[in-house]
Protein backbone atom coordinates (compact mmCIF):
# COMPACT_ATOMS: atom_id res chain seq x y z
CA UNK A 1 0.00 0.00 0.00
CA UNK A 2 2.66 2.68 0.93
CA UNK A 3 4.19 1.72 -2.90
CA UNK A 4 0.89 2.28 -4.33
CA UNK A 5 1.14 -1.21 -5.87
CA UNK A 6 -2.08 -3.65 -6.25
CA UNK A 7 -1.89 -6.78 -4.44
CA UNK A 8 -4.23 -9.61 -4.00
CA UNK A 9 -3.88 -12.56 -1.01
CA UNK A 10 -6.28 -14.58 0.84
CA UNK A 11 -6.34 -15.33 4.67
CA UNK A 12 -8.17 -18.27 6.30
CA UNK A 13 -9.85 -17.28 9.55
CA UNK A 14 -9.99 -18.60 12.83
CA UNK A 15 -13.71 -19.53 12.50
CA UNK A 16 -12.78 -21.45 9.28
CA UNK A 17 -13.85 -18.78 6.82
CA UNK A 18 -11.78 -17.63 3.67
CA UNK A 19 -11.62 -13.95 3.15
CA UNK A 20 -10.36 -12.59 -0.67
CA UNK A 21 -8.70 -9.26 -0.14
CA UNK A 22 -7.49 -7.07 -3.48
CA UNK A 23 -6.38 -3.49 -2.90
CA UNK A 24 -5.31 -1.04 -5.74
CA UNK A 25 -3.96 2.71 -6.41
CA UNK A 26 -6.60 5.57 -7.29
CA UNK A 27 -6.25 7.49 -10.57
CA UNK A 28 -6.50 10.32 -8.41
CA UNK A 29 -4.59 9.29 -5.82
CA UNK A 30 -5.63 7.43 -2.63
CA UNK A 31 -5.77 3.59 -2.24
CA UNK A 32 -8.95 1.23 -2.41
CA UNK A 33 -9.48 -1.92 -1.04
CA UNK A 34 -11.93 -4.88 -1.07
CA UNK A 35 -13.06 -8.04 1.02
CA UNK A 36 -14.24 -11.08 -0.43
CA UNK A 37 -15.95 -14.02 1.70
CA UNK A 38 -14.67 -16.95 -0.73
CA UNK A 39 -15.22 -19.37 1.45
CA UNK A 40 -17.00 -21.61 -0.74
CA UNK A 41 -15.41 -21.13 -3.80
CA UNK A 42 -11.78 -21.90 -1.25
CA UNK A 43 -13.65 -25.31 -0.59
CA UNK A 44 -14.58 -26.17 -3.96
CA UNK A 45 -10.70 -25.57 -4.86
CA UNK A 46 -9.02 -27.91 -2.33
CA UNK A 47 -12.28 -30.56 -3.25
CA UNK A 48 -10.55 -30.32 -6.72
CA UNK A 49 -6.94 -30.34 -5.49
CA UNK A 50 -7.64 -33.63 -3.21
CA UNK A 51 -9.95 -35.35 -6.23
CA UNK A 52 -6.72 -34.72 -8.40
CA UNK A 53 -4.33 -36.00 -6.37
CA UNK A 54 -6.56 -39.05 -5.86
CA UNK A 55 -6.86 -39.64 -9.19
CA UNK A 56 -2.86 -39.49 -10.08
CA UNK A 57 -2.66 -41.87 -7.08
CA UNK A 58 -5.11 -43.58 -8.97
CA UNK A 59 -3.57 -44.20 -11.86
CA UNK A 60 -0.33 -44.74 -10.67
CA UNK A 61 -1.36 -47.64 -8.63
CA UNK A 62 -3.23 -48.91 -11.38
CA UNK A 63 -0.81 -48.28 -13.77
CA UNK A 64 1.74 -50.44 -11.72
CA UNK A 65 -1.07 -53.15 -11.19
CA UNK A 66 -1.40 -53.44 -15.28
CA UNK A 67 2.69 -53.53 -15.60
CA UNK A 68 2.52 -56.51 -12.96
CA UNK A 69 -0.23 -58.15 -14.72
CA UNK A 70 1.51 -57.48 -18.16
CA UNK A 71 4.60 -58.76 -16.43
CA UNK A 72 2.90 -61.84 -15.16
CA UNK A 73 0.77 -62.63 -18.28
CA UNK A 74 4.42 -62.76 -20.11
CA UNK A 75 5.86 -65.02 -17.61
CA UNK A 76 2.69 -67.07 -17.46
CA UNK A 77 2.72 -67.47 -21.37
CA UNK A 78 6.80 -68.27 -21.30
CA UNK A 79 6.20 -70.83 -18.47
CA UNK A 80 3.21 -72.39 -20.36
CA UNK A 81 5.68 -73.01 -23.65
CA UNK A 82 8.09 -74.62 -21.91
CA UNK A 83 6.10 -76.48 -19.66
CA UNK A 84 4.31 -77.53 -23.35
CA UNK A 85 7.89 -78.07 -25.25
CA UNK A 86 8.58 -80.08 -22.40
CA UNK A 87 5.39 -82.12 -22.18
CA UNK A 88 5.61 -82.23 -25.99
CA UNK A 89 9.14 -83.51 -25.91
CA UNK A 90 7.88 -86.61 -22.91
CA UNK A 91 4.93 -87.39 -25.09
CA UNK A 92 6.78 -87.36 -28.53
CA UNK A 93 8.96 -90.14 -27.19
CA UNK A 94 6.45 -92.97 -27.02
CA UNK A 95 4.62 -91.82 -29.84
CA UNK A 96 7.67 -92.24 -31.88
CA UNK A 97 9.12 -95.61 -30.52
CA UNK A 98 4.72 -96.61 -30.74
CA UNK A 99 5.19 -95.44 -34.74
CA UNK A 100 8.00 -97.52 -35.03
CA UNK A 101 7.04 -100.36 -33.54
CA UNK A 102 3.56 -100.54 -35.36
CA UNK A 103 5.97 -99.57 -38.96
CA UNK A 104 8.01 -102.92 -37.84
CA UNK A 105 4.89 -105.23 -37.00
CA UNK A 106 3.14 -104.08 -40.57
CA UNK A 107 5.81 -105.76 -42.15
CA UNK A 108 4.83 -109.09 -40.85
CA UNK A 109 1.55 -109.18 -41.11
CA UNK A 110 -1.23 -108.59 -43.73
CA UNK A 111 -4.88 -108.83 -43.96
CA UNK A 112 -7.08 -107.25 -41.51
CA UNK A 113 -4.71 -107.42 -39.04
CA UNK A 114 -2.32 -105.08 -41.68
CA UNK A 115 -5.48 -102.89 -41.57
CA UNK A 116 -5.56 -102.45 -37.91
CA UNK A 117 -1.78 -101.82 -37.83
CA UNK A 118 -2.31 -99.05 -40.47
CA UNK A 119 -5.24 -97.87 -38.27
CA UNK A 120 -3.14 -97.53 -35.20
CA UNK A 121 -0.19 -95.41 -37.05
CA UNK A 122 -3.01 -93.21 -38.33
CA UNK A 123 -4.07 -92.73 -34.87
CA UNK A 124 -0.36 -91.78 -33.55
CA UNK A 125 -0.08 -89.57 -36.63
CA UNK A 126 -2.91 -87.71 -35.54
CA UNK A 127 -2.29 -87.56 -32.20
CA UNK A 128 1.13 -86.20 -32.84
CA UNK A 129 -0.42 -83.39 -35.50
CA UNK A 130 -2.26 -82.49 -31.84
CA UNK A 131 0.77 -81.73 -29.99
CA UNK A 132 2.69 -80.18 -32.45
CA UNK A 133 -0.13 -77.65 -33.55
CA UNK A 134 -0.45 -76.88 -29.76
CA UNK A 135 3.01 -76.16 -29.29
CA UNK A 136 3.04 -74.14 -32.47
CA UNK A 137 0.05 -71.86 -31.35
CA UNK A 138 1.76 -71.53 -28.16
CA UNK A 139 4.84 -70.34 -29.21
CA UNK A 140 3.18 -68.23 -31.66
CA UNK A 141 0.81 -66.53 -28.84
CA UNK A 142 3.72 -66.03 -26.51
CA UNK A 143 5.85 -64.57 -29.19
CA UNK A 144 9.07 -67.40 -29.36
CA UNK A 145 8.96 -67.30 -32.84
CA UNK A 146 11.29 -65.34 -34.85
CA UNK A 147 11.35 -64.52 -38.59
CA UNK A 148 14.20 -65.44 -39.97
CA UNK A 149 13.98 -64.35 -43.73
CA UNK A 150 16.12 -65.31 -46.71
CA UNK A 151 15.67 -65.41 -50.43
CA UNK A 152 13.40 -68.51 -51.39
CA UNK A 153 12.82 -69.01 -54.96
CA UNK A 154 9.27 -69.70 -55.44
CA UNK A 155 10.08 -72.39 -58.03
CA UNK A 156 12.50 -74.56 -56.51
CA UNK A 157 10.49 -74.17 -52.93
CA UNK A 158 7.15 -75.18 -54.92
CA UNK A 159 8.40 -78.36 -56.90
CA UNK A 160 9.38 -79.62 -53.60
CA UNK A 161 6.00 -79.29 -51.95
CA UNK A 162 4.42 -80.33 -54.71
CA UNK A 163 6.75 -83.62 -54.79
CA UNK A 164 6.19 -84.24 -51.11
CA UNK A 165 2.35 -84.13 -51.26
CA UNK A 166 1.71 -85.80 -54.71
CA UNK A 167 1.99 -89.20 -53.24
CA UNK A 168 -0.75 -88.67 -50.81
CA UNK A 169 -3.04 -86.77 -53.15
CA UNK A 170 -1.99 -90.24 -56.07
CA UNK A 171 -3.68 -92.42 -53.41
CA UNK A 172 -7.42 -90.72 -53.13
CA UNK A 173 -7.25 -90.48 -56.94
CA UNK A 174 -6.71 -86.79 -57.20
CA UNK A 175 -4.38 -85.20 -59.70
CA UNK A 176 -1.89 -82.82 -58.07
CA UNK A 177 -0.22 -80.10 -60.40
CA UNK A 178 2.30 -77.34 -60.56
CA UNK A 179 1.32 -74.59 -62.88
CA UNK A 180 3.53 -71.43 -63.15
CA UNK A 181 5.45 -70.46 -60.08
CA UNK A 182 8.01 -67.66 -61.02
CA UNK A 183 9.46 -65.17 -58.74
CA UNK A 184 11.51 -65.00 -55.56
CA UNK A 185 10.09 -63.19 -52.03
CA UNK A 186 11.88 -62.64 -48.88
CA UNK A 187 10.54 -64.33 -46.25
CA UNK A 188 11.52 -67.22 -43.46
CA UNK A 189 11.33 -70.65 -45.65
CA UNK A 190 10.73 -72.40 -42.87
CA UNK A 191 7.45 -71.00 -41.82
CA UNK A 192 6.67 -70.26 -45.40
CA UNK A 193 6.74 -74.17 -46.08
CA UNK A 194 4.30 -74.27 -42.78
CA UNK A 195 1.47 -71.68 -44.37
CA UNK A 196 1.73 -73.94 -47.85
CA UNK A 197 1.83 -77.25 -45.97
CA UNK A 198 -1.50 -76.27 -44.31
CA UNK A 199 -3.07 -75.63 -47.26
CA UNK A 200 -2.43 -78.24 -49.63
CA UNK A 201 -3.05 -80.49 -46.81
CA UNK A 202 -6.72 -79.22 -46.43
CA UNK A 203 -7.10 -79.23 -50.01
CA UNK A 204 -6.00 -82.73 -50.39
CA UNK A 205 -8.09 -83.60 -47.20
CA UNK A 206 -11.68 -81.62 -48.91
CA UNK A 207 -11.10 -82.75 -52.47
CA UNK A 208 -13.31 -85.99 -53.07
CA UNK A 209 -12.52 -86.13 -56.62
CA UNK A 210 -10.96 -83.77 -59.29
CA UNK A 211 -7.53 -81.95 -58.62
CA UNK A 212 -5.38 -79.28 -57.13
CA UNK A 213 -3.74 -76.82 -58.25
CA UNK A 214 -0.63 -74.67 -57.15
CA UNK A 215 0.26 -71.77 -58.99
CA UNK A 216 2.13 -67.99 -58.50
CA UNK A 217 0.34 -64.82 -59.77
CA UNK A 218 1.86 -61.65 -60.01
CA UNK A 219 -0.31 -58.85 -58.28
CA UNK A 220 1.86 -55.35 -58.37
CA UNK A 221 4.72 -55.51 -56.21
CA UNK A 222 3.38 -58.29 -54.65
CA UNK A 223 3.49 -62.49 -55.67
CA UNK A 224 0.35 -64.57 -54.56
CA UNK A 225 0.65 -68.13 -54.03
CA UNK A 226 -1.99 -70.08 -55.13
CA UNK A 227 -3.34 -73.69 -53.85
CA UNK A 228 -6.87 -74.12 -56.01
CA UNK A 229 -8.57 -76.92 -55.29
CA UNK A 230 -12.35 -79.17 -56.77
CA UNK A 231 -12.98 -79.71 -53.53
CA UNK A 232 -16.46 -79.36 -51.40
CA UNK A 233 -16.26 -75.48 -51.13
CA UNK A 234 -16.83 -73.13 -48.06
CA UNK A 235 -19.73 -71.05 -47.50
CA UNK A 236 -19.67 -67.21 -47.69
CA UNK A 237 -20.31 -67.08 -43.80
CA UNK A 238 -17.42 -68.99 -42.85
CA UNK A 239 -14.74 -67.70 -44.72
CA UNK A 240 -13.71 -65.97 -41.57
CA UNK A 241 -14.70 -68.51 -38.57
CA UNK A 242 -12.15 -71.80 -40.44
CA UNK A 243 -9.63 -69.65 -39.01
CA UNK A 244 -10.62 -69.71 -35.23
CA UNK A 245 -8.98 -72.81 -33.23
CA UNK A 246 -10.30 -76.37 -33.63
CA UNK A 247 -12.95 -75.61 -36.76
CA UNK A 248 -13.24 -77.95 -39.83
CA UNK A 249 -13.52 -77.05 -43.20
CA UNK A 250 -16.79 -77.64 -44.84
CA UNK A 251 -19.55 -80.50 -43.49
CA UNK A 252 -17.28 -83.78 -44.38
CA UNK A 253 -15.80 -86.03 -42.30
CA UNK A 254 -12.31 -86.27 -42.61
CA UNK A 255 -8.99 -86.03 -40.27
CA UNK A 256 -7.49 -83.31 -39.17
CA UNK A 257 -7.80 -81.18 -35.85
CA UNK A 258 -9.12 -77.62 -36.88
CA UNK A 259 -5.97 -75.96 -35.85
CA UNK A 260 -3.57 -75.61 -39.52
CA UNK A 261 -5.54 -72.28 -40.32
CA UNK A 262 -5.53 -71.12 -37.17
CA UNK A 263 -1.45 -71.64 -37.07
CA UNK A 264 -2.24 -70.25 -40.81
CA UNK A 265 -2.96 -66.58 -39.23
CA UNK A 266 -0.83 -66.38 -36.36
CA UNK A 267 2.59 -67.20 -39.22
CA UNK A 268 1.51 -64.72 -41.91
CA UNK A 269 1.38 -62.12 -39.29
CA UNK A 270 4.48 -62.80 -38.26
CA UNK A 271 5.74 -63.44 -42.18
CA UNK A 272 3.87 -59.90 -42.72
CA UNK A 273 2.20 -61.37 -45.59
CA UNK A 274 -1.68 -61.79 -46.45
CA UNK A 275 -4.27 -64.70 -46.97
CA UNK A 276 -6.87 -64.46 -49.12
CA UNK A 277 -9.78 -67.25 -49.33
CA UNK A 278 -12.31 -67.83 -52.19
CA UNK A 279 -14.76 -70.56 -52.92
CA UNK A 280 -17.84 -71.77 -53.89
CA UNK A 281 -19.56 -74.20 -52.04
CA UNK A 282 -19.69 -77.35 -54.04
CA UNK A 283 -17.25 -76.86 -57.15
CA UNK A 284 -14.05 -75.87 -54.56
CA UNK A 285 -11.88 -73.26 -52.67
CA UNK A 286 -8.53 -71.07 -53.55
CA UNK A 287 -6.38 -70.47 -50.72
CA UNK A 288 -3.70 -67.81 -51.50
CA UNK A 289 -1.02 -66.48 -49.48
CA UNK A 290 0.38 -62.83 -50.49
CA UNK A 291 3.76 -61.96 -50.28
CA UNK A 292 6.18 -58.88 -51.03
CA UNK A 293 7.90 -59.78 -54.41
CA UNK A 294 11.86 -59.87 -54.21
CA UNK A 295 12.84 -58.61 -57.58
CA UNK A 296 16.48 -60.21 -58.56
CA UNK A 297 17.56 -63.17 -60.64
CA UNK A 298 16.26 -66.77 -60.04
CA UNK A 299 19.41 -69.10 -58.94
CA UNK A 300 18.91 -72.55 -58.28
CA UNK A 301 18.92 -73.88 -54.41
CA UNK A 302 19.96 -77.44 -53.43
CA UNK A 303 17.07 -79.76 -52.88
CA UNK A 304 17.27 -81.54 -49.66
CA UNK A 305 18.91 -84.71 -50.15
CA UNK A 306 20.83 -84.03 -52.94
CA UNK A 307 24.15 -84.75 -50.99
CA UNK A 308 23.24 -88.16 -50.21
CA UNK A 309 24.24 -90.80 -53.19
CA UNK A 310 21.15 -93.00 -54.47
CA UNK A 311 22.24 -97.08 -54.32
CA UNK A 312 20.51 -100.53 -54.52
CA UNK A 313 19.51 -101.44 -51.03
CA UNK A 314 22.63 -103.08 -49.91
CA UNK A 315 22.04 -103.74 -45.98
CA UNK A 316 23.86 -101.35 -43.23
CA UNK A 317 24.98 -101.74 -40.11
CA UNK A 318 22.89 -98.68 -38.60
CA UNK A 319 23.81 -97.70 -34.88
CA UNK A 320 21.19 -96.37 -33.12
CA UNK A 321 21.59 -94.31 -29.72
CA UNK A 322 18.77 -92.89 -27.95
CA UNK A 323 18.11 -92.22 -24.25
CA UNK A 324 14.78 -94.07 -24.48
CA UNK A 325 15.29 -98.35 -24.21
CA UNK A 326 12.14 -98.72 -25.88
CA UNK A 327 12.92 -96.22 -28.66
CA UNK A 328 16.25 -98.25 -29.07
CA UNK A 329 14.40 -101.45 -29.76
CA UNK A 330 11.74 -100.22 -31.92
CA UNK A 331 14.51 -98.62 -34.38
CA UNK A 332 15.97 -101.91 -34.19
CA UNK A 333 13.24 -103.84 -34.69
CA UNK A 334 12.17 -101.58 -37.78
CA UNK A 335 15.43 -101.78 -39.40
CA UNK A 336 15.74 -105.63 -38.99
CA UNK A 337 12.61 -105.51 -41.07
CA UNK A 338 14.33 -102.89 -43.57
CA UNK A 339 17.06 -106.16 -43.97
CA UNK A 340 19.81 -103.82 -42.20
CA UNK A 341 21.79 -104.67 -39.17
CA UNK A 342 21.30 -102.34 -35.78
CA UNK A 343 23.21 -101.84 -32.68
CA UNK A 344 21.69 -100.24 -29.94
CA UNK A 345 23.52 -97.80 -27.33
CA UNK A 346 21.82 -95.41 -24.68
CA UNK A 347 25.02 -92.86 -24.36
CA UNK A 348 27.78 -91.51 -25.78
CA UNK A 349 29.88 -93.94 -24.72
CA UNK A 350 28.29 -96.85 -25.92
CA UNK A 351 27.76 -95.06 -28.99
CA UNK A 352 31.72 -94.48 -29.37
CA UNK A 353 32.24 -98.09 -28.30
CA UNK A 354 30.33 -99.11 -31.35
CA UNK A 355 30.63 -96.80 -33.97
CA UNK A 356 33.45 -98.37 -35.56
CA UNK A 357 31.17 -101.39 -36.51
CA UNK A 358 28.20 -98.52 -37.87
CA UNK A 359 28.12 -97.81 -41.65
CA UNK A 360 25.46 -94.78 -40.32
CA UNK A 361 24.96 -93.46 -37.03
CA UNK A 362 20.72 -92.31 -35.99
CA UNK A 363 21.18 -90.19 -32.96
CA UNK A 364 19.09 -88.93 -30.56
CA UNK A 365 19.45 -85.03 -29.97
CA UNK A 366 18.29 -84.91 -25.63
CA UNK A 367 20.29 -87.70 -24.08
CA UNK A 368 20.55 -88.63 -20.45
CA UNK A 369 23.14 -86.13 -18.42
CA UNK A 370 23.78 -83.45 -20.04
CA UNK A 371 24.78 -85.27 -23.38
CA UNK A 372 23.12 -84.62 -26.62
CA UNK A 373 23.23 -86.06 -30.31
CA UNK A 374 25.43 -83.90 -31.94
CA UNK A 375 28.18 -83.93 -29.55
CA UNK A 376 28.19 -87.76 -30.40
CA UNK A 377 28.59 -86.96 -34.27
CA UNK A 378 31.31 -85.14 -33.47
CA UNK A 379 32.82 -87.44 -31.67
CA UNK A 380 32.17 -90.26 -33.71
CA UNK A 381 33.36 -87.82 -37.10
CA UNK A 382 36.90 -87.82 -35.12
CA UNK A 383 37.66 -91.46 -35.45
CA UNK A 384 35.09 -91.93 -38.61
CA UNK A 385 35.16 -88.60 -40.80
CA UNK A 386 33.01 -89.76 -42.86
CA UNK A 387 30.80 -91.47 -41.32
CA UNK A 388 26.75 -90.60 -41.89
CA UNK A 389 24.76 -88.90 -39.93
CA UNK A 390 20.74 -88.82 -39.12
CA UNK A 391 19.61 -86.33 -36.06
CA UNK A 392 16.00 -87.90 -34.89
CA UNK A 393 14.82 -85.71 -32.20
CA UNK A 394 11.66 -83.80 -30.90
CA UNK A 395 13.56 -80.53 -30.52
CA UNK A 396 12.93 -77.10 -32.57
CA UNK A 397 15.44 -74.88 -31.39
CA UNK A 398 17.06 -72.59 -33.29
CA UNK A 399 20.42 -73.18 -32.17
CA UNK A 400 20.78 -76.80 -32.25
CA UNK A 401 19.13 -76.89 -35.84
CA UNK A 402 22.09 -74.05 -36.54
CA UNK A 403 24.99 -76.50 -35.14
CA UNK A 404 23.31 -79.70 -37.48
CA UNK A 405 23.55 -77.59 -40.58
CA UNK A 406 27.06 -76.88 -39.49
CA UNK A 407 27.84 -80.37 -39.43
CA UNK A 408 25.91 -81.04 -42.47
CA UNK A 409 23.70 -83.34 -40.58
CA UNK A 410 20.19 -83.70 -41.74
CA UNK A 411 16.98 -83.66 -39.22
CA UNK A 412 14.10 -85.73 -39.08
CA UNK A 413 11.33 -84.91 -36.54
CA UNK A 414 9.98 -87.50 -33.90
CA UNK A 415 7.69 -89.58 -34.30
CA UNK A 416 9.78 -90.23 -37.84
CA UNK A 417 7.61 -91.47 -41.12
CA UNK A 418 9.25 -94.97 -40.92
CA UNK A 419 8.89 -94.47 -44.58
CA UNK A 420 11.04 -91.20 -44.65
CA UNK A 421 13.49 -93.09 -42.70
CA UNK A 422 13.68 -96.35 -45.35
CA UNK A 423 14.33 -94.09 -47.85
CA UNK A 424 16.87 -91.53 -46.50
CA UNK A 425 18.33 -95.22 -45.47
CA UNK A 426 18.20 -96.50 -49.23
CA UNK A 427 20.15 -93.22 -50.54
CA UNK A 428 22.91 -94.62 -48.38
CA UNK A 429 22.91 -98.31 -49.45
CA UNK A 430 25.13 -97.69 -52.30
CA UNK A 431 27.02 -100.95 -53.50
CA UNK A 432 29.74 -101.99 -52.30
CA UNK A 433 33.00 -101.83 -54.60
CA UNK A 434 35.47 -104.50 -54.75
CA UNK A 435 38.75 -104.54 -55.84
Amino acid sequence: MRRGQEHSFERRRNDGRVIKTVGGPMPGGGYVMSFTDITEEARVREELRRTLEELETRVSERTRELSEANRRLAKADREKTRFLAAASHDLLQPLHAARLFTAALDRDVDGRAGQLVRRVDSAIVAAEDLLRALLDISKLDAGGVTARPEPVQLRAFLTDLADSFRPLAEEKGLTLRLGPVPGMVLTDPGLLRSVMQNFVTNAVRYTPEGGILIGVRRRGDEWRIDVVDTGVGIEQGQLIAIFGEFTRLGKVEVEGLGLGLALVERITRLLGGRVDVASTPGQGSRFSLILPALDGAETASPRDGDHFASGHGRALTVLVVDNDERIVEASMALLEGLGHHPLGACDIAGGLALCEQADVLLADYQLDNGENGLDLIAATRQRRHALPALLVTAESGAAMKARAAALGVAIMVKPVDPQALARWLDQLSVPEVKP
